[in-house]
């Protein structure tokens, strides 16, 4: 099974050399309580032009999961630490949920890292007043209560527009593959560690500091606003995609691979 040990986590990844090398390495970032499975209609497609290397987080998909904090700067300093290792810098960063938080993260504070960001659904930029009730889920002392109210949670909010009921039921058996404490943590730190930019006020924040182009798409008309008001770069472009559910790069693979292959002509 393809992996790389890095100072404090091994991770399991794919990594995939072009067909004919064409543009720059693209990393492929998967959200919270998902893995880089998710990415099988668009990984295809990117490996035509160029080397895509997908891996799951630490503690998701097949990675190893150590006793840690699961906060957003050290999943992204296992990113960073990846891409170096790896010598794929500068990369196309193609993440989507958490993983362009993550990926955000590292633009930011590493910018020789990350030449281009294509988001998918963002879980950045949330409405602050979320946080008390999502707090009241994380912070149950039994952690396979937790796994149980994020199923639900899942089922009646990211995926409740998923059209596709297969679609839900790998949503719902990626999600229980991730340990329980994993879930716990990770989710109380998304919540309220320093480094998260799950809500409004901190994401403003860290995006405003982006200079790289961004492909962003969305399916909520208030983040793709944000999205628009931030980004500093002349090529970044915002894709709305209303009516669908948190996995658009599942439910529209074609027209996700279609624009991001045609942005990055542009941005390569």
């Amino acid at each position: 099974m393809p992996s790389i040990q890095l100072p404090e986590v091994r991770l399991h990844l794919t990594d995939e050399p072009a067909d004919q090398p064409a543009g720059r390495p693209a990393l492929l970032v998967h959200g919270w309580l998902d893995s880089s499975d998710t990415w099988i209609h668009l990984l295809p497609e990117l490996r035509r032009t160029r080397r895509v290397v997908a891996p799951d987080l630490r503690g998701h998909g097949n990675s190893e999961a150590p006793d840690s904090r699961y906060d957003a700067a050290e999943l992204a300093g296992d990113l960073a630490a990846l891409i170096t290792a790896l010598e794929l810098a500068p990369v196309v960063a193609v993440a989507h949920s958490m993983g362009a938080s993550l990926m955000s993260r590292v633009a930011v504070e590493h910018p020789e890292l990350v030449h281009a960001l294509v988001l998918v659904d963002p879980d950045y930029g949330g409405d602050p007043r979320d946080r008390e009730r999502m707090l009241a889920i994380a912070e149950q002392p039994d952690p396979r209560a937790v796994v149980r109210d994020v199923a639900r949670m899942v089922a009646a909010g990211p995926d409740a527009r998923t059209a596709a009921p297969h679609l839900r039921e790998w949503h719902q058996q990626t999600l229980a593959r991730v340990p329980p404490f994993v879930v716990q943590r990770s989710m109380h730190a998304n919540l309220v560690a320093p480094s998260s930019i799950r809500f409004r006020p901190e994401a403003e924040e860290l995006l405003a500091k982006r200079h790289q182009p961004v492909l962003a798409f969305h399916r909520d008309p208030a983040r793709a606003a944000l999205d628009r008001s931030l980004s500093r770069h002349p090529l970044t472009r915002v894709v709305e995609v209303p009516g669908t559910g948190h996995w658009i790069h599942q439910e529209h693979p074609r027209l996700v691979a279609d624009t991001v292959a045609d942005w990055l002509r542009e941005i390569d």
